[in-house]
């Protein structure tokens, strides 16, 4: 073992400061050791070219560095650091520490929102915080993570985040779709009395949603819709109630027929009933509508060009949002394209879509342009029924050029879907059946002709034409004005409040 003790004797001086060095000494001091007692063999040697833990620990505190596990840890507050790390480690600047000055300057986040200290765990790239279930902070909040919004807590401890709004002098949209429940309790409020039955609450439900929209509930569907149990009909096919089933709540829906007949000013009515009288109101969905009728400034392709200019993202050179074009692009056949902006998932989505050809014009230049806001991961506040032009011209910053465009009346977009539909109806009509028809007519005349091929029933609609020959008075009788069911006057026997006589004696007064 010559070899081993001349090798201690060597100048270290040049690797002195590297890891080798201690890992070469300690090695060698402890061959030295053992040949000394002649008990060493060269297969024990092995295992010593390994570092252990406690010789990592030793050689970081022998030499004042700091690992990158226990540097990580140090940053994110996770575990207990070394002694003797804390100079190496207060020189490395921790993430939260960065985000937070970013916020203070920027002065993008409310006051609503908590921006936890520099000793905060950060969100992982799940969107949890690492801290324990019971915290209600959060960190890591910054403009570049989170573009111009607005977070609010829920009540179940979840952030969720509010509709942007921009100022907008002019009406930009309408109203096209609406979702909202509260609970079942409402109907109890506004009927003064505790309601036993569904067949009650759905009674009380019609009187009041004809209040608002000027038409209620007409038939029951017979089927379950939405996760509910049951289903109703809302005016002549102007929407749905879901009821039953779901926590005893109530889903009323108002598709874009029923936004489109319902009696002027249902919008104010209905923000005054669920911030006034509705307990627990929640709006699930909102369809916001612009219209071009004549093509001037909107179109699908002005769309696609803006989504390649990078303008439906807030944040400057990150990813745009997803888009999917429907139809024929590359040769457009007259039926219509379609641009979508976003995920149907997403609690934003958009859609561009040639409006008058979808109706069965094929020259048509009527373009549309609709934003469906869901309560998925955002916050629907009721003031989107009272100003929803300002929502709208917020929701992507290509948008707001339209602050100042009127979009047409409700009834003016009905009367030109009308004329498109009927025209088109008509020369569908003449297509198929024109042959048939001319020789009816020189068999039997025009009279007999048109009673051969008349449909028998007078309510008979086709389900095309039928949306504009529908308005808020139309369609069957809500059922809180039908007549109540008859019943036989032997049920009727008792009618008074039993009374007992001060003597003792029983019996009806």
């Amino acid at each position: 073992m010559n070899w081993a003790v001349a090798s201690l004797h060597f100048d270290p001086a040049p690797m002195r400061q590297g890891r080798t060095f201690f890992i070469l000494k300690a090695f060698l001091h402890l061959q030295f050791q053992r040949a000394a007692q002649g008990a060493a063999e060269p297969n024990e040697y092995k295992s010593l070219m390994k570092p252990t833990a406690k010789t990592t620990d030793a050689y970081f505190v022998a030499t004042g560095r700091s690992s990158a596990r226990t540097l990580k840890a140090k940053l994110y507050g996770l575990g207990k650091s070394p002694a003797g790390d804390g100079d190496r480690a207060d020189s490395a600047p921790a993430l939260p520490v960065r985000v937070v000055s970013t916020v203070q300057k920027t002065e993008l986040v409310p006051q609503i929102a908590h921006v936890s200290a520099s000793e905060c765990p950060p969100i992982n790239n799940m969107g949890e915080n690492l801290e324990s279930a019971e915290s209600e902070t959060w960190s890591s909040i910054c403009d570049e993570d989170l573009g111009e919004v607005e977070l609010v807590m829920t009540d179940s401890g979840k952030i969720k985040s509010v509709m942007v709004r921009r100022p907008s002098a002019a009406q930009t949209c309408v109203i096209d779709w609406i979702n909202f429940s509260v609970l079942e309790d409402t109907w109890f409020r506004t009927a003064r009395e505790h309601l036993i039955t569904d067949d009650q609450i759905i009674v009380e439900a019609s009187r009041q949603l004809e209040k608002i929209f000027g038409f209620g509930i007409t038939s029951n569907r017979g089927k379950g819709m939405n996760f509910y149990r049951d289903s109703w009909v809302l005016g002549d096919d102007m929407g749905f109630v879901c009821f039953g089933g779901q926590r005893s709540t109530m889903l009323i829906t108002l598709t874009g027929q029923g936004c489109l007949n319902a009696v002027a000013g249902w919008e104010k009515r209905l923000y005054d009933f669920l911030s006034k009288t509705a307990i627990r109101p929640t709006i699930s969905r909102i369809d916001l509508a612009h219209d071009d009728l004549a093509g001037a400034y909107l179109s699908v392709d002005w769309a696609y060009q803006q989504w390649w200019d990078s303008c439906f993202s807030f944040k400057k050179g990150g990813r745009p949002p997803e888009i999917q074009k429907v139809g024929n692009w590359d040769r457009p056949s007259g039926k219509g394209r379609t641009l979508t902006i976003g995920q149907r998932s997403s609690s934003k989505y958009c859609r561009f879509y040639e409006k008058g050809k979808k109706e069965g014009d094929k020259l048509s230049l009527w373009c549309r342009c609709e934003i469906e806001f869901k309560s998925t991961n955002t916050i629907i506040r009721p003031d989107v029924l009272l100003d929803p032009s300002s929502f709208f011209v917020g929701a992507y910053p290509c948008l707001a050029k339209f602050a100042t465009v009127e979009t047409p009346a409700r009834m003016e977009v009905k009367a030109r879907a009308q004329h498109i539909t009927v025209d088109d109806s008509i020369a569908v009509t003449k297509r198929q059946y024109g042959k048939y028809i001319r020789v009816f007519r020189a068999l039997f005349g025009d009279k007999e002709t048109l009673d051969l091929i008349t449909n028998e029933d007078e309510n008979a609609f086709p389900k095309r034409l039928k949306p504009f020959l529908s308005f808020a008075d139309t369609g069957p009788a809500p059922v809180h004005v039908e007549p109540p069911p008859y019943v036989p006057s032997f049920f009727h026997f008792i009618n008074t409040v039993p009374s007992f006589g001060l003597n003792g004696e029983h019996g009806f007064a």
